[in-house]
């Protein structure tokens, strides 16, 4: 498992600093800083999920919040 574990991670640092280079070369510097962000929380996402890591959902925070203001709109 940890073998797998740092397999992923080298990929997908290696493929992530490909891509962050070809962006700096289009001097797309905030898509860099963009998609380094977004690959760094996969990374850490992924390795979770090949550690069998129970993640919570992302979902019950943002049901929490917009569920009231759904059931306001309903009644109405």
């Amino acid at each position: 498992m940890i073998l797998q574990i740092a397999a992923f991670i080298i990929g997908m640092v290696g493929m992530t600093i490909y891509c962050v280079q070809l962006l700096l070369k289009k001097r797309q510097v905030r898509a860099a800083i963009l998609y380094s962000g977004l690959m760094g929380i996969c990374m850490v996402y992924g390795s979770f999920i090949f550690a069998k890591v129970h993640v919570p959902s992302t979902i019950t925070p943002l049901k929490t919040l917009f569920e009231p203001i759904g059931k306001i709109i309903l009644k109405q």
